[in-house]
């Protein structure tokens, strides 16, 4: 499957089951984005850092826009609005993300806030999980924690009355980063 294929599966999957996937072509391109994405979702951000944050300046120009980064302390994401995380890997047959959430900041980043971003570059988009946990062994390990997400939180009672956001975000914002750079060097 080609790099355009891979993507227009993982967005189409992805927002059949309820995330908003913006694309970007290059690394600079996503603090714009997010800026204006998330300006009507409140002020308040849980931001981790990561490759793609520190190199397209996330952190700063959310900052100039007016928004409030939270990135530690002892109550991290519990007020978030907004929770922004790098994922690993995207899985194009599902639309899920996955990634290595061994570290608690980025499990309650992810998972604490009404909205998770998810910055993603394209090149890491895989076929199938099956891929992905090829590529996770083929790094040396697996992870401590291991993180599936496709679409917002959701659950259903009994009658099948559909709930979203119960049990973590009720909206998902994926970012497919072009192949103009990962913020990862590669």
């Amino acid at each position: 499957m080609s790099q355009k294929e891979l993507t227009a599966t993982f967005t189409r999957q992805a927002e059949i089951m309820g995330a908003q996937v913006v694309q970007v072509a290059r690394v600079g391109a996503i603090a714009p984005k997010l800026v204006e994405a998330l300006r009507p979702l409140g002020s308040k951000i849980a931001l981790v850092d990561s490759p793609l944050v520190q190199t397209a300046g996330v952190e700063r120009a959310l900052a100039e826009a007016g928004f409030r980064i939270e990135k530690d302390g002892a109550a991290f994401a519990r007020q978030a609005d907004s929770g922004i995380v790098q994922f690993d890997y995207g899985i194009a047959e599902t639309g899920t993300l996955a990634m290595d959430a061994t570290d608690l900041k980025t499990r309650l980043a992810a998972m604490l806030p009404l909205t998770c971003v998810a910055l993603l570059p394209e090149e890491r988009l895989r076929v199938n999980l099956t891929q992905v946990i090829e590529a996770y062994l083929e790094q040396g390990g697996w992870p401590g924690y291991f993180t599936l997400v496709t679409g917002p939180s959701r659950t259903a009672d009994i009658e099948r009355s559909l709930t979203i956001g119960v049990h973590g975000p009720e909206r998902l914002l994926i970012v497919l980063v072009g192949e103009e750079g990962d913020g990862n060097g590669r």
